[in-house]
């Protein structure tokens, strides 16, 4: 009797992951993050990002990701974000990403190490053409090196449908 109620609990543990790894489906998202040399984020240290898009009936998100440490001294940085479409020339624009209000950091912190994900374009984007995408992230704070900057990165996601 145990066997069978074992066999039967084990037979629907398995019928009910199957469902579900089934109905899940890919998400293309593409995310990559640099590691800053020595945490200290030198001005000509200028990281790029390339993923290709196939498909160009979808909208997707933009965001910039930044790591640092609990150390960092300001509340934001400005960054240079670079954007290369397929057979266009890079362009570029300044982008205040906020890390802090008062006392307190933005985003996701564990130990000393916050993570802080904001959307470089307000809305979402659809690219018109198909091909490698380039982002490149520049820092421009005052302070160069600037410390305590542990990685900088750039994540699209398409929008659900």
């Amino acid at each position: 009797m145990q066997k069978t109620k074992t066999r039967n609990n084990l037979c629907g543990l398995v019928l009910i992951t199957s469902l579900l790894l089934c109905s899940c489906k890919q998400v293309n998202l593409f995310e990559r993050l640099v590691n800053i040399p020595e945490a200290k984020w030198q001005r000509s240290f200028v990281p790029t990002y390339k993923f290709d898009i196939t498909d160009t009936s979808r909208y997707y998100r933009v965001y910039v990701v930044l790591r640092h440490s609990n150390s960092y001294l300001y509340r934001n940085i400005w960054l240079n974000v670079g954007i290369r479409n397929p057979q266009d020339s890079m362009r570029t624009q300044s982008f205040d990403l906020p890390l802090a209000t008062g006392e307190k950091w933005l985003g996701v912190g564990m130990d000393d190490i916050f993570e802080r994900r904001v959307l470089l374009l307000p809305r979402p984007v659809k690219f018109n053409k198909t091909g490698s995408i380039e982002f490149t992230l520049q820092q421009q704070m005052r302070i160069d090196p600037l410390p305590h900057v542990l990685q900088a990165g750039i994540r699209v996601e398409p929008v659900a449908e």
